[in-house]
Order: structure tokens, then sequence, then C-alpha cells
């Protein structure tokens, strides 16, 4: 196999597919965090992680990406590679690179790798979380679960620990992988309330492998305190955390947007690291039909409190399930007056040497590429209606730039 050209010239190879799965909290196996998530590779329950991890649909997506082909899992970065610059294939080139030789080169002629070793960890025990996003659903949030027991129906126990013949031996076999570990990844669910997150954190400082990892999260930032656990505390024994506030908006309608929320808490959490040494903050923003036209108000609000800075990095990932719920489905002349109040934005990040002006660029493109709003308008009306009948809320009052949306 030609390395340079896997690593500077292919456009569907990945380093992934040797070096991590991504483990939802109902037990399915992806290669990563951006895979189709109608098609699970494998399920953890009654195996181990070494056994998913040459698993035939995993095998063979390593021969796939040697050899060129295009795999239907990974549509979501080739999509995204027609637009943006970035992807999480291009990210796992850059950052896990290195790692080539050791793994790769091992490949055998079936796609078997014969040493599992987990450089990147990402295993979601639950799905226990505080918030209920619109965006979400109840495989990623113990909230949305009960909710929808309670209204709609009954959702499955999204819990992986449940998922497993053993679930002791899940997590030893998880403690044992610590000392390969370079980047370990937590999300839910909210992981800063899960206590499997906890013994993880302690096994890695017990032998000390913090000295080497990466911490990464995905955070809604509402609790840094959890039973006798102080995450600070723990964090600064750490090379390195990076955190990825998941935040949609501010005041009112970030607590719409992510029910549960009490932004002045959140707020006061985001200060509070804002210039903690070891701390990476960067936020992640769900793009969708709730917050598209005023996306520049939030970004504004974030610079002018000092939340969001020059060189910080910002995710814009698009709400594409729901499908109702997609930017792509704003009325013609929502659409039309968020983007222009977006390109001024853009300029000014432009001439500011603004690193999120790309982003905000790739979300102005994104949401014009179509218009969806005749297709969508009934689904979006009605499940708008529904949750705001459920939780007492009145997107009319926290969106009135929307409110013609729920018009018939």
């Amino acid at each position: 196999m030609d390395k340079d050209k896997l690593l500077t010239e292919s456009k569907t190879f990945c380093m992934f597919p040797w070096i991590h799965m991504n483990v939802t909290p109902l037990g399915n196996v992806y290669p990563c965090c951006s895979s189709d998530y109608t098609a699970p590779f494998d399920n953890i329950k009654g195996k181990t992680l070494k056994d998913v991890f040459n698993g035939d649909k995993m095998k063979q997506l390593r021969l796939d990406m040697i050899a060129g082909k295009k795999s239907n899992i990974c549509n979501f970065c080739y999509k995204h590679e027609e637009t943006s610059p970035f992807s999480f294939r291009k990210y796992s080139l850059e950052h896990f690179g290195k790692d080539f030789d050791d793994v790769v080169t091992t490949t055998q002629l079936d796609g078997t790798v014969p040493d599992f070793k987990m450089k990147y960890f990402d295993v979601r025990f639950s799905n226990i979380c505080n918030f209920k996003c619109r965006t979400c659903g109840s495989e990623f949030s113990s909230q949305w679960a009960q909710e929808m027991k309670q209204h709609d129906w009954t959702p499955p126990d999204y819990r992986i620990i449940q998922h497993a013949d053993n679930s002791g031996a899940l997590l030893e076999e998880i403690k044992s992988q610590v000392c390969h570990m370079d980047l370990a990844y937590f999300a839910g669910g909210e992981p800063l309330i899960t206590d499997e997150h906890y013994v993880i954190l302690e096994e890695m400082i017990r032998t000390g492998a913090n000295e080497r990892i990466t911490l990464r999260y995905n955070t809604n930032m509402s609790n840094f305190k959890y039973k006798k656990y102080d995450v600070m505390n723990m964090w600064s024994k750490f090379k390195r955390v990076e955190i990825s506030a998941s935040l949609d908006h501010y005041g009112e309608r970030a607590e719409y947007l992510r029910h549960g929320t009490d932004w002045g808490i959140v707020e006061e959490n985001l200060k509070s690291i804002r210039d903690v040494d070891y701390i990476n903050f960067q936020f992640n923003t769900v793009l969708s039909a709730f917050n598209y036209a005023t996306m520049d108000e939030f970004l504004g609000y974030m610079i002018e409190k000092d939340l969001l800075r020059q060189k910080d990095m910002i995710s814009i990932y698009r709400a594409l399930t729901p499908n109702y719920y997609c930017s792509k489905i704003l009325p013609r002349t929502i659409k039309d007056a968020g983007s222009e109040k977006l390109k001024k934005l853009h300029h000014y990040m432009l001439d500011g040497d603004w690193y999120q002006a790309m982003h905000v660029n790739d979300a102005i493109n994104f949401t014009n590429e179509e218009d969806q709003w005749q297709a969508h308008k009934t689904e979006f009306r009605h499940h708008v209606k529904r949750r705001d009948e459920i939780r007492n809320e009145d997107f009319a009052t926290v969106f009135p730039e929307l409110k013609e949306m729920l018009d018939d």
C-alpha cells in the first residue's frame, strides 16, 4: 500500500477504522460518530470491543478504503467535503496519520487488524441527560425518553450497560485500553452526570495516562460537580482538556432549543473555563430552522461577552434528522433575510481574520442549496405545536421572526 497516497491524495481513506469505533447508548457500533446512524456495523451485546473491532463490516470497510472505494456509511464526510474544506475524515488523517505504520500496515488480507489499540475512545454508556433539546431524541436523552413514554410511545432502554452480557467486563476492557489512548471523547447523553465517565478518569489518573491523554467533551455546560466528583479538579491533572460546549443560542432561545437550560448558569460556567490554561474551548452549534435567521445575533452575543474569540474553533452541525427541522426548510423570505445578516457577519469575520468565517459561509451555502418548505411545512408545524403543548412553551413568542411558519 502507498502510505503517502492514502494520507494525502485519497478521497476515501480514513484512519478511524484502524484506531477507533463509536458505540452508542443502545450498543450499536459505527466506524465513527459521523457515520450513517441508520446502518450500524455491529452491536456490543454478547461481544467484546475487540470482537466488533474486527467484525466483518469493519474489515470490509478497511479494505474498501485502501482500494479507494466509497462506502455509504461514510456519506456524511463525502457530502461535507463537497462544500467545505473540513470533514471528520480529514481530521483523522491530520491527527492520527502518525499511527499509520503502527496499525494500518498490519492489516491482513481479509481486513483484520490483529492488535486492537483504541487510540481514540468514544463509547457512550448512557443516554442520561438533564436536557431535552429540540433537535435530539430519546436515544441520546433520558429526558426525551421520559417525555416520549409519557406522551408518545415507550422507547427502548438506551443504556449500553444493559446491553452488555457482563457490564463489569466491558468497563474492565475499556480500562485495559487506557494505555493505548491518545484521545478520549466523552459525549452522551450528558457525560458530566454519567458514573462510568468518572470511573475511567480515575483509571487514567491512577495509571499515569492522564499525562498523555487529551480529554474531549461534548457537554451542555450545566454541571461541573457530580456526586463526590469535582470535574474541574480532575481535569487539572490532565495534559489537555478540550471542551465542546453544545450551544444553539443564548438567553430564552437557548432555553427553548435545549430545554432544561438555565442560561445564567451555563454562561457562568462558560466564563469559568475561558482562561484556564489547560482547557481548549470551542462550541458546537446545531444549525436548524430555529436558529438560522438569528445566527448572527447568537454569534454576535458570544463575541460581545468574550465567550467566542478570534481563533476559537466552532463546529456548525446540520440538523439533518429530523428533516423537518433542517435549515433548508425555511421559507425563502426568512432564509434570504437570515442569509443577508450572516453574509455581513461573514465579511466582518473575514476582515478580522476570524477562524469561524469559513464555517459561517458553509452554513449559508448549505441552507441555500435547495428550498424544502413545501415538502416539510406540515410536519414542522405539527411537531413544533406538539412539543410546545407538552412543554408549555411558545415558539412564536421566543422566535417572533419565524412566527409566520406556524400560519396555515
